[in-house]
């Protein structure tokens, strides 16, 4: 199947998600009628369990979809399941008797799976939302995938969607703990399940779900035919492509092209932002060998024997293309060589990197590009393989030059240096969000 078929149906994907996550929880709230609190402990695990590998199972995926939601219902079902399994532990018959009073508790209905599940759901999202796209599962998978920018319109539909699905559920959550724990603390019973109990606690929270989901499927009805639309007026016109990026330094400088909108230039017709000159995009290739994209290079600059190497590739890319990323390092021969043929040519130190990086005037792919090589080389300059601190001089930090890149054996492609830059020795809690990130990561 072409790619861009694969890519409609991904979009339709965001919205099974959403049946599958408000559809899980529901059916925790329902079956809670009728299963014992044991049973209801023991579902819960086990949607979080297929939750688990559903998410696992995306992530090896070459054109994966946005399983942030499925990934936040694990995180949801495992606590809910946690706080329900200490509830049975507690009502145990050799534990009840030195905790309760037992005139004031019903032994029967332990818990009311709502009352646990909707501050669990509304503290889990709050937090997502909080963090936005700096979550942990949401930098594994830039780590993996790339960028929203870097994989095209598709990668901002899914950072878009992702991030209002969580604010979605938030509000769901939010509005059904406040009616059921006020509905609890005035007119609850502790005797049984009557009708207005069974509403507040069991058929309002299906309803609201239901309605949900209803809603979800209009929303991405439409973009499904907006995104369905859009491919069919651009068929013709689109192919499955490799690009080829070259950043390019000289000494202590990152060469850019500076904004411009000229029709008459052939190589860069036009430029909103400062980016890399070297770009070339080339019919699909799986593979590129680094001699190839040297001769590219070449005939691109006109400049032979030139110093590179592979930085990193997206296997992804926009979804109908892959995409190679090379560090290029010139001589002060070919430096002057390069801006004699172009003029336009800029070469830019750190701190002007730093300046244009943080207002924003880089290009897309290059931001990612300038990010992915100073946070690598930064953890990798720093921390060892597990995290920990390479030098014991505290508050230490290594010093980055662009004049040092050529020197450091570093694999930029290796995903794993951007997770020890955000999981490392000197961040609170290291130990433990070093376990939990190998307990819950999907890939």
């Amino acid at each position: 199947m072409h790619p861009a078929e694969k890519n409609k149906k991904s979009v339709i994907q965001l919205w099974l998600n959403w049946v599958m996550v408000v559809g899980a929880l529901s059916l925790l709230v329902i079956m809670s009628l009728w299963l014992s609190p044991v049973l209801v402990t023991l579902l819960a695990f086990a949607m979080q369990t297929g939750f688990y590998f559903l998410v696992k199972s995306n992530a090896r995926s070459k054109i994966p979809v946005c399983f942030l939601l499925p990934h936040l219902a694990s995180v949801i079902l495992f606590f809910t399941g946690l706080i329900t399994l200490l509830v049975n532990f507690l009502y145990s018959r050799w534990m009840i008797y030195r905790v309760f009073d037992m005139g004031t508790i019903n032994e029967e209905i332990p818990f009311i799976v709502v009352l646990i599940i909707s501050p669990v759901t509304f503290i889990v999202t709050g937090y997502a939302a909080w963090r936005g796209t700096s979550l942990g599962f949401c930098e594994e998978c830039k780590a993996r995938f790339g960028t929203p920018g870097e994989r095209g319109f598709l990668g901002n539909i899914f950072s878009q969607e992702g991030k209002y699905q969580v604010r979605i559920l938030c509000n769901l959550s939010a509005l059904l703990t406040l009616a059921s724990w006020v509905y609890y603390a005035v007119e609850y019973v502790n005797v049984n399940l009557n009708s207005p109990d069974r509403f507040v606690f069991f058929w309002a929270p299906i309803a609201l779900f239901v309605c949900s989901i209803v809603y979800m499927g209009l929303r991405y009805g439409g973009l499904w035919n907006y995104y369905s639309q859009d491919m069919t007026v651009k068929s013709g016109a689109i192919h499955r492509s490799t690009l080829l990026r070259y950043l390019i330094f000289w000494d202590n400088y990152l060469c850019v092209l500076p904004p411009q909108d000229n029709p008459d230039m052939i190589m860069h017709p036009g430029h909103p932002r400062y980016d890399s000159p070297g770009n070339l995009r080339l019919p699909f290739r799986e593979r590129m060998p680094l001699h190839e994209a040297k001769d590219y290079f070449s005939t691109l600059t006109h400049m032979q024997d030139v110093d590179m190497r592979l930085m990193y590739e997206n296997l992804i890319g926009n979804t109908e293309s892959n995409v190679f990323h090379y560090l290029v390092f010139l001589t002060d021969e070919q430096k002057e060589t390069l801006l004699s043929n172009h003029p336009s040519y800029q070469f830019i130190p750190l701190s002007e990197i730093d300046r244009l990086l943080n207002s924003g005037q880089f290009d897309t792919l290059l931001s990612a590009e300038i990010v992915r090589l100073h946070t690598i080389a930064m953890a990798w300059k720093t921390y060892d393989s597990d995290g920990r601190r390479l030098y014991r001089i505290k508050h230490y930090v290594p010093t980055f030059r662009l004049r040092d890149i050529k020197k450091w054996d570093v694999d930029y492609n290796d995903s794993r240096w951007l997770t020890i830059s955000r999981i490392n020795e000197d961040k609170p809690f290291f130990r433990f969000r070093r376990w939990w990130n190998k307990f819950a990561r999907t890939v």
